[in-house]
């Protein structure tokens, strides 16, 4: 897999009143590791999910079901990289598991409102937790996952998770966590983050922005709007960092997510935790 700075955008789950009705019960989960598909036949619940950890493949979890009185749809995956780490595996195995359980009770609880019987999104569920690689360095594996979430109603949101696996030690670690908190993150990169924000939403927009006091239009705060990943250009240490701004905290649902991708510089290596300084490399 391609190392990405950002994990990828998911699409919209599609909930759609015209699909046939369940004749069965939802399939079971599939266990990590395994194959498993169910079929019910046509306008049948489905599911399926691949793996094959011994060959140090990614894995894919994706289930389908319900009908005319709401959908399910659920996906967990991970790359190759999260393959060869059995600690990883294990951890992203227990997550996966985890939230399989708790959206699949959402939505057998949906399907047991009679309130809203004749609303087909009302009574859908859906899930998607996509892990990509951000950088791949000896010593640590940086991740970033994009998380779309269903509740009903006209759409759904896009927020995202990120770690890093340290390979000497085996722990995973938030990479905020590196830094020696948020107040000096912040304030050693809140000009470019500005500027490099306000330039992504005038592409949007089609025009400059100007600071109003409105939210969607002046600065935010860094670390309290998004999530910080790590990457690397050089691929001897992390020498950028990056801030995933999920819809609404930079600006209207309909523009989406905000993306900000910056260096490190010896300002802000200034800012990291002495024990991981040696991680990190100046651009």
């Amino acid at each position: 897999m391609k190392s990405v700075l950002i994990g990828t955008a998911l699409a919209p789950f599609l909930f759609l009143g015209g699909c046939g009705p369940s004749s069965e019960a939802p399939p079971e989960e599939p266990a990590a590791g395994a194959v498993a598909m169910a079929d019910a036949g046509e306008g049948g619940p489905t599911a399926e999910a691949t793996a094959d950890s011994a060959d140090a493949k990614g894995f894919s979890q994706k289930v389908n079901a319900g009908g005319e009185t709401g959908r399910f749809q659920f996906e967990y995956s991970w790359p190759a990289q999260v393959s060869a780490v059995p600690s990883l595996v294990a951890r992203f195995d227990a997550e996966r598991a985890a939230a399989y359980a708790n959206w699949r009770g959402e939505w057998d609880e949906a399907q047991e409102d009679t309130v809203m019987a004749d609303c087909v999104s009302c009574r859908s569920r859906g899930y998607d937790k996509e892990w990509s690689v951000v950088t791949d360095l000896p010593r640590y594996l940086s991740l970033s996952a994009s998380v779309y979430s269903y509740t009903g109603g006209a759409h759904g949101m896009t927020v995202y998770d990120a770690l890093v696996w340290d390979r000497e030690k085996e722990v995973a670690i938030k990479p905020i966590d590196m830094f020696r908190n948020t107040q000096v993150l912040d304030a050693a990169v809140q000009d470019d983050f500005c500027d490099h924000l306000d330039k992504a939403r005038a592409r949007k927009r089609g025009g400059p922005v100007k600071r109003n006091g409105d939210p969607f239009y002046d600065c935010i705060a860094p670390v309290a709007n998004s999530t910080v990943i790590l990457g690397s250009a050089g691929k001897q240490g992390f020498d950028r960092v990056g801030f995933l701004i999920p819809a609404y905290n930079a600006g209207p649902y309909a523009e989406g997510t905000y993306e900000v991708t910056l260096p490190v510089t010896p300002a802000l290596l200034d800012t990291v935790k002495p024990e991981y300084v040696r991680a990190f490399q100046v651009r």
